[in-house]
């Protein structure tokens, strides 16, 4: 049984998640924010004592998500790897080979706040990263809930106006 909660904005229904995600049916594409992969590793080149194997748990959840809902788009909505050391060649080694199992799957990361100290991911991850907000559809995507004016914010998913002038990604 699949454990979501439909909300209707607009034209548009988002499927909340239990999974800590959003699935967006309109666009095929799956929301998470707050990813932090390689969180228990740069707190263990810190010397904080913490369990292993957290980014391949979370791959797996994604990999769940991914097998559930027709996927044609990832939206990292900030976060995505921790902090510098995050880089570690393991988490990064992780990360390559999801990567490669989901190829065909777009990748973006609108950048949050750990993501300007952590840095982008490697390229040959292929993931487009962008400043926030992210325009798509009748949405303003972005990490840090701040509105944009004429933009309403709802728990990191900005919701734009019809007046809004600006641009919309390409989909």
């Amino acid at each position: 049984m699949k454990h979501q909660h439909p909300l209707s904005i607009g034209s548009n229904t988002l499927l909340l998640l239990a999974d800590k995600a959003i699935y967006w049916p309109q666009q095929q594409a799956l929301l998470l924010a707050d990813a932090h992969f390689g969180k228990a590793a740069a707190y263990r080149a810190l010397g904080q004592p913490v369990p292993q194997g957290t980014t391949s748990h979370n791959l797996q959840r994604l990999n769940q998500l991914l097998s559930t809902y027709p996927t044609q788009k990832i939206i990292f909505l900030g976060d995505f790897l921790h902090a510098p050391k995050s880089h570690a060649p393991a988490t990064l080694q992780a990360l390559r080979l999801w990567r490669a199992q989901h190829a065909a799957i777009a990748c973006v990361l609108v950048r949050g706040n750990h993501d300007h100290s952590a840095g982008d991911p490697p390229a040959d991850l292929n993931i487009a990263t962008v400043d926030e907000p992210y325009l798509l559809g009748d949405f303003a995507l972005q990490h840090l809930p701040i509105s944009h004016p004429p933009i309403t914010c709802w728990r990191g998913i900005s919701i734009q106006c019809s007046a809004c002038k600006a641009k919309p990604a390409n989909a």
